[in-house]
């Protein structure tokens, strides 16, 4: 079976690429379909040939970029080292953190956040499916750690919510305050997640 690109899809990923950079730069309000239209090289017409207005391009721009986060943060299938609780927490954490500190995520939440209040649906959806999508494919992975004995989760989504709120409070409010894409190096970034698991099974460890 053929699975290369059409032609109708190559186009229509030239055109999200071409308006998620603009939109980006520019904020929603400051993107118009000539400019998205002369970014991805293609007339206003095909544009609108594959999206009704702006309002659905930049839906279609958000959901799919919800995707690689969502799916990398419900790939992921602990234990990884089996006998080592703390290496298996942080094999997790540090999963979790560099799904959510990539750049491109980091300038999609910024970017919502400035829209949010004219697009709440948007707004909404990001945060239904990526955060709290995110936060429950982590207490899944939590729970399965704890069917070895090592951990005592009474609510995993609770648990859950204490591991990921203690290695990505700090670093997330350093990038949408500070606007950088990387606003703390890896090895900062990895300090934080120890010190979560740390914190993390002074309270749970079973």
């Amino acid at each position: 079976m053929d699975e290369t690109p059409s032609r109708t899809e190559r186009k229509r990923a030239q055109i999200m690429s071409a308006a998620t950079s603009a939109f980006l730069e520019h904020g929603y309000k400051g993107t118009s379909m000539d400019l998205v239209a002369a970014a991805a090289h293609v007339s206003k017409q095909t544009v609108y040939k594959h999206f009704a207005d702006k309002e659905q391009l930049f839906q279609a721009i958000v959901m799919a970029a919800m995707e690689p986060t969502v799916q990398r943060l419900t790939s992921a299938a602990p234990p990884y080292h089996g006998d080592d609780i703390a290496a298996d927490l942080l094999a997790v954490t540090r999963n979790l953190v560099q799904a959510i500190m990539r750049p491109e995520v980091l300038r999609l939440r910024r970017l919502l956040i400035g829209e949010s209040a004219r697009f709440p649906v948007f707004g909404g959806a990001y945060f239904e499916q990526s955060f709290s999508g995110g936060l429950a494919a982590l207490a899944k992975q939590l729970t399965a750690l704890a069917e070895g004995g090592a951990l005592k989760l009474p609510d995993p989504r609770t648990a859950a919510e204490h591991l990921a709120g203690m290695a990505l409070w700090v670093p997330m409010n350093q990038a949408m305050f500070t606007g950088s894409d990387e606003p703390l190096t890896a090895a900062e970034l990895d300090r934080y997640c120890t010190a979560a698991v740390d914190a993390f099974l002074r309270v749970y460890a079973a």
